[in-house]
């Protein structure tokens, strides 16, 4: 058996309705979402408020549709519907401690704000949580579970509790290699993961507008990363690979929350979610 249901704690839910408004990363257009309080296992659904019919959406494995650049989910039956860019949103939903949540969506993607979690975070405590009647599952990986492509990997390994160890490996004098190691239970989320930006290439910054990605980038939302040197200032001295560890958070939380420790060396959207498949295979076979 590789994965074990456990339960701890009480499920929780957004304390009263939130609204976060701004540009959308990838398209460039506004972009508006609505958190609302759900009810108990109801998990993560998102809702387009633009399209005239009430498609949810639940965020988990098999409901990804693209992972060019970001994480989306969508319908499979009707092309339009779709959420992209999810993966900030959800690693700040996990961070704050929320199990179950409805997000309204003004269009087909969420808003960037400054390209951390930290923004919808920090919207998600000052609204406040409230506990519900019963209680919260955790998936317990008991045996090693892993993914590969070449010379990026991702593996999850049994640990009491979360934690993620990323190595990044960049051919890139700016970014280098870097390793990082973020424990749940000993590190800051919102200090120190949460807050970590994505990053691009001002060398490929034309080729990613001609395939229509990166449209409403700027350096209120990206780090931009020119020959030598970054344009804008870092946040942490070793904020690429922090941010690494909040993609993998946001897109291992298409599962919900896990217990184990995931190590992952040079590994991206892609890879995160053929690592949540297999998982979602587990939990299915333990379900059964």
């Amino acid at each position: 058996m590789t994965v074990l249901y456990i339960e701890k704690g009480q499920q929780k839910t957004l304390n009263e309705e939130i609204e976060i408004k701004g540009i959308a990363l990838h398209s460039g257009k506004d972009a508006e979402i609505k958190l609302k309080p759900a009810p108990v296992n109801t998990g993560i659904v998102f809702f387009r408020s633009d399209l005239d019919y009430q498609l949810k959406l639940k965020a988990e494995p098999g409901a990804v549709v693209n992972l060019v650049r970001n994480t989306t989910i969508g319908s499979r039956e009707i092309k339009e519907a779709k959420v992209s860019t999810i993966e900030h949103l959800m690693a700040a939903i996990w961070g704050s401690g929320i199990d179950n949540l409805k997000i309204e969506v003004s269009g087909p993607e969420v808003p960037v704000i400054d390209g951390s979690a930290y923004p919808y975070y920090q919207q998600i405590l000052a609204a406040g949580l409230k506990d519900q009647q019963e209680q919260r599952k955790i998936f317990k990986v008991e045996s090693p579970i892993y993914a590969r492509e070449e010379e990026s990997y991702i593996t999850i390994l049994p640990y009491e509790g979360f934690k993620v160890s990323y190595t990044l490996d960049y051919q890139h004098p700016v970014i280098g290699s870097s390793y990082f190691e973020f424990d749940t239970d000993k590190i800051s989320f919102g200090e120190e993961i949460a807050r970590a930006r994505t990053f691009g290439f001002a060398a490929e910054v034309e080729k990613l507008h001609e395939q229509g990605l990166a449209l409403g980038g700027s350096l209120q939302n990206a780090v931009l990363i020119e020959e030598k040197k970054t344009v804008n200032p870092l946040r942490f001295e070793n904020e690429f690979v922090r941010h690494k560890i909040l993609d993998v958070i946001g897109d291992m939380f298409l599962n919900g929350r896990i217990m184990g420790h995931i190590i992952a060396v040079k590994s991206g959207h892609r890879l995160h979610v053929r690592l949540a498949e297999k998982i979602r295979e587990k939990m299915l076979e333990e379900e059964n």
